[in-house]
C-alpha cells in the first residue's frame, strides 16, 4: 500500500520560553523538522508539511536548503487546531495515497524501526499508533486532590507519533468528528470516536517530543552520544 507522510510543523516555542518556531530550532546543527522529516524517505513515497501559515515561505526554504525537495511534495497552511491542521494537510495528498503516517515535527528524533512497525500495523489493520508502556504509577485524583484510584499500568500507554492510519479511515474519522463538534487530543481519538478500532505499535523512549528547553537539551545529548 502507498504511505505518504504528513508532518506537522506549526509548534511554537512557549514552553521554551523563546520566540521561534520550536521545530525549527537547530540539533546538532540541523533543524528539528529536518530530523523529523528525514527517516521517512526510505519507507514513504513522499511528505506533505504543514505550516503556519505565516511561516510556509521559511519551511520551504528550510526544505530547499537541506534537499529534501523530491520528498516534500507540498507545504500547506495549517489551521486554528492541530486537528484543523491534519484536515488541511489530508487535502493535499496525492490521490494514489492509501496510507498517511502522521508525525509531529517536534518529534526529531524518530526513527525508521518505530516508522516501520506503525506502517505495518496500518496496512494490516488499517491504523498503526507509535506508542510506549507507562512507567511511573499513575493515579486519578479529584479536584481537590484526594486520590480516587491507582490505574494498572500494565494496561496503559503513552501515544507517540508517527500514527499511520489507512486513508480512507482517518478521512471517514475527520468527517465524523466534524459532524458532531468533536475534539481529539491525538488523531487516534477521532478514530475511536467514529468507533473504529485503533491499534498501537512499539514507540521508543528515544522518539521524544520537544516541549521544553531540557528537551532540547536531551536530544542534543542522545545524538551527541550516537555521534549523529
Amino acid at each position: 500500500m502507498k504511505a505518504y507522510a504528513l508532518i506537522l510543523g506549526g509548534g511554537s516555542a512557549s514552553r521554551m520560553g523563546g520566540e521561534t518556531n520550536k521545530v525549527f530550532m537547530p540539533i546538532r546543527g540541523i533543524p528539528a523538522i529536518v530530523r523529523a522529516t528525514a527517516p521517512f524517505t526510505g519507507i514513504c513515497a513522499g511528505a506533505v508539511i504543514v505550516a503556519r501559515p505565516e511561516e510556509v515561505e521559511r519551511m520551504e526554504t528550510v526544505v530547499r536548503q537541506f534537499g529534501l525537495t523530491r520528498f516534500v511534495l507540498k507545504v500547506t497552511a495549517g489551521g486554528d487546531t492541530r486537528q484543523a491542521s491534519v484536515f488541511n494537510g489530508l487535502q493535499a495528498l496525492p490521490e494514489d495515497a492509501e496510507i498517511v503516517m502522521i508525525h509531529d515535527g517536534a518529534r526529531a528524533l524518530v526513527t525508521e524501526d518505530v516508522i516501520g512497525r506503525a506502517l505495518r500495523s496500518a496496512a494490516e489493520h488499517g491504523s498503526g499508533v507509535a506508542s510506549v508502556a507507562v512507567g511511573d504509577t499513575i493515579k486519578r485524583v479529584d479536584e481537590a486532590g484526594g486520590v480516587r484510584e491507582t490505574l494498572d499500568r500494565s494496561q496503559l500507554r503513552a501515544m507517540q507519533t508517527p500514527q499511520a492510519f489507512q486513508v480512507d479511515l482517518i478521512r471517514q474519522a475527520h468527517a465524523a468528528a466534524q459532524e458532531d463538534g468533536f475534539t481529539g487530543t491525538d488523531d487516534a481519538a477521532l478514530l475511536e470516536h467514529a468507533g473504529l478500532r485503533v491499534f498501537v505499535t512499539e514507540g521508543s523512549r528515544r522518539n521524544i517530543k520537544l516541549t521544553t528547553a531540557f528537551d532540547l537539551l536531551l536530544a542534543n545529548a542522545i545524538l551527541e552520544d550516537e555521534n549523529e
